[in-house]
């Protein structure tokens, strides 16, 4: 077929003198030719008339090929606007049957994943065991579960362990906030305890220097923080030798007023300032513990005395 084509298209182009006898002589007559420079003007008009020789070859050939395609162009034409009105015809058949297939393999495909999901099911439930808290109730039920592939599951399954962990550290803080006061209760209800011991031992008092609160009983003496410290075998030692301690016996930290105050009778003149504050903070220190039964009592007469205690520091010092 193209053999035939090509054997009608040579015939007609030969009718008009365009053929390969043709261009090859235009080869070898012209493809030599140059000019030599712009003083060459023969040069220039052999080139120049060899150029329109070439063009007339060449348009007559567009002229004579443009005209033996002209039926094949209308009938390619023909058969492109029949291929498009047949193919259009069959097409809306197929695309109908194609819609009913479809909707076939939709049901089939879905079938299938449901069928592989109810498989996955009591896996994906046993899953959630211990996590159910962190789920509307309604994502809980089976048709909800099955709604999702293996990756979004994961994901799923992903989020809820990280609430799940969140909310065991949220426990345990709270619980750990709950030793913690635990503790500091205990802690302070050991202090008040022994405290409380200490202001019963007759002739027991407290003072208050550079912030620091020491009871002592004649030459014994203890200080607040090994109140609190002190193991209980210690603190009974400890505590004993308090109680049994000669309350006459001078109070090394009283000795300086006591002289200063002797001496002020002797000289005959009044206290100083700085003298009259702490005695009046040695008067305040030696109000008598009201001997208090409830531990909310308590805590309030301890906020008072760690008030009572700065003070006591701030007149003395």
């Amino acid at each position: 077929m193209k053999d035939k084509a090509e054997n009608i298209i040579t015939t007609e182009l030969a009718k008009q003198n365009v053929t390969e006898a043709v261009i090859a002589k235009l080869k070898a007559d012209y493809l030599p030719l140059k000019i030599n420079g712009i003083e060459d003007k023969e040069g220039y008009k052999k080139v120049h008339d060899a150029r329109i020789v070439c063009r007339d070859h060449r348009t007559l050939a567009e002229k004579i090929c443009k005209a033996g395609r002209e039926d094949a162009v209308k009938e390619q034409k023909a058969w492109i606007a029949k291929e498009k009105e047949v193919v259009a015809k069959i097409s809306e058949v197929e695309q109908h049957l194609k819609k009913q297939e479809e909707a076939i393999d939709t049901i089939i495909e879905a079938q299938k994943i449901r069928a592989e999901r109810l498989l996955k099911l009591p896996g994906r439930k046993e899953q959630l065991i211990g996590m159910e808290q962190f789920f509307e109730p309604n994502c809980l039920e089976d048709a909800y579960i099955m709604t999702f592939n293996d990756e979004e599951w994961s994901k799923v399954v992903l989020l809820a362990k990280e609430k799940k962990l969140a909310d065991a550290e949220r426990k345990l803080a709270e619980q750990q906030k709950v030793i913690d006061n635990a503790k500091a209760l205990a802690q302070m209800n050991l202090i008040v305890e022994r405290e409380n011991a200490l202001y019963k031992i007759a002739g027991a008092m407290m003072q208050v220097r550079h912030g620091i609160k020491t009871f002592y009983k004649g030459n014994k003496s203890i200080r607040e923080e090994e109140i609190a410290t002190l193991e209980n075998e210690v603190w009974n030692i400890r505590f004993a030798e308090i109680t049994n301690a000669q309350s006459e016996t001078p109070i090394p930290e009283m000795k300086e007023v006591v002289t200063a105050k002797i001496q002020s009778v002797i000289d005959g003149r009044e206290f100083t300032d700085e003298e009259k504050l702490w005695n009046y903070a040695n008067a305040l220190e030696k109000v008598e513990w009201p001997g208090l039964r409830t531990k909310e009592a308590t805590e309030t007469f301890n906020r008072a005395q760690s008030m009572l205690n700065e003070i006591l520091n701030l007149l003395r010092n």
